[in-house]
């Protein structure tokens, strides 16, 4: 019993001993702060609600209007969403019986033929129609695919849904 009571008197006195510092800084240290305040980019696209063509297609106008703070090196994409055809196809219905469908192309304002066809593997969605960097009209061409079944004569409708965001 008294070598437990040594021994915690040692350990006690050892704590005394060697008594903990605590270490206190008296530096400062500066951080810079810079800050750039930027305005939200704002420009108005109109696209036509609707387009009428015949055989030789037609061009469509689309406009940006009070373009405003767009950030340098950045533009205003007008891109293909989606299509009313099946599977976001490029088409066109009548409603004739059997049904006749037939496919359109898009020409783009730098010349790219966009399309969808199942036997290339082309995909429309996601592809730019125009762009815009200011204020200004662009054009770009609509054009239907004479092939295959069709029937003349008749209205061939669909819509298309068009992406309009910064990149």
């Amino acid at each position: 019993m008294k070598k437990r009571s040594i021994l915690a008197l040692i350990a006690a006195v050892s704590c005394m001993v060697m008594p903990m510092t605590a270490m206190a800084s008296e530096e400062t240290t500066q951080q810079d702060i810079n800050v750039t305040l930027t305005a939200e980019p704002e420009y108005t696209v109109t696209i036509p609600a609707s387009v009428t063509m015949g055989n030789e297609g037609t061009n469509v106008d689309v406009t940006a209007e009070n373009v405003k703070n767009l950030p340098e090196g950045k533009k205003i994409s007008v891109t293909i969403a989606g299509t009313s055809g099946y599977r976001n196809q490029m088409v066109l219905e009548a409603q004739t019986s059997p049904k006749t469908s037939i496919r359109y192309q898009i020409l783009s304002e730098t010349g790219e033929l966009i399309e969808t066809n199942a036997s290339t593997g082309a995909v429309g969605v996601g592809k730019e129609v125009v762009s815009f960097t200011e204020s200004g009209t662009k054009q770009y061409g609509i054009k239907p695919v004479i092939a295959g079944r069709y029937e003349y004569n008749v209205p061939y409708t669909g819509s298309i849904t068009f992406g309009i965001q910064i990149l």
